[in-house]
């Protein structure tokens, strides 16, 4: 028994140890009807049939009612056809709160505080997901995400089952931000598609678009001391 205890506190040890440099929680930008239903100037179609999350609380891009009360739903965009298209509808980013989430230090241009002047941009470098169904198209499709004219594309894409029972797309895709020190003139995210270009005008769906910081790595110092304590651990005892 005392062996087994042992190596079960060697396997408690192990988990701490991969565990250290995990990232933080990702947090919810936009998941609702409500959410999305501001896109395009409060001119966007929400879809209530095509879901890849039934959740009720509106993410911390929504402007009127952050963190509220939403209804479950998606955002309908049409395709554009062709390479590296910016998908009409589909800009977000003006908000400071979405701002802050994907660059953390950055101040808003034109806000209160930049005196109302240019904004300042930190270098940063974050992960954005969001999900999308294609079951619409006709053909193939890729999807990314353009941040101020920069365009970056899905790191990993995995296929799984939404809670609407239609297959959804969740693409993860790691981006950068440069630094603009008191230069930042606007800050605008949106959806980019590669397509072949006969889905021109067929519809797609986009949902519970988030946002996490990239994994710290593990420090030396620590990953060597816990190391040390772990050999100790399973290292057999000598015996007089």
């Amino acid at each position: 028994m005392k062996k087994l205890k042992t190596k079960s506190n060697a396997f408690t040890l192990l988990t701490a140890v991969l565990g250290v440099g995990t990232a933080a929680q990702a947090q919810t930008l936009y998941s609702t009807a409500n959410d999305f239903a501001q896109f395009a100037s409060g001119a966007a179609v929400t879809s209530s049939t095509y879901y890849s999350v039934a959740s009720t609380v509106n993410g911390i891009g929504n402007t009127s009612n952050p963190g509220g009360t939403g209804t479950i739903g998606s955002l309908q965009l049409s395709s554009a056809g062709g390479y590296n298209q910016y998908l009409s509808g589909a800009g977000f980013g003006a908000d400071t709160a979405v701002l802050s989430a994907m660059d953390p230090g950055s101040v808003a241009p034109y806000s209160a505080a930049s005196g109302y002047g240019p904004g300042t941009a930190t270098a940063y470098s974050g992960i954005l997901s969001f999900d999308v169904n294609t079951a619409n198209l006709t053909d193939w499709s890729s999807f990314g995400i353009s941040i101020n004219y920069n365009t970056f594309w899905p790191a990993t894409t995995t296929y799984f089952t939404g809670a609407d029972g239609n297959t959804w797309e969740n693409c993860v895709i790691d981006y950068s931000i440069a630094a603009q020190p008191g230069s930042l003139n606007y800050f605008d995210v949106g959806i980019s598609e590669n397509a072949a270009s006969d889905t021109a005008g067929e519809t797609l769906n986009i949902d519970n678009i988030q946002i996490s910081a990239v994994p710290e790595p593990a420090p030396t110092t620590a990953l060597a001391a816990v190391g040390a304590a772990f050999l100790a651990f399973v290292a057999p005892r000598r015996t007089r």
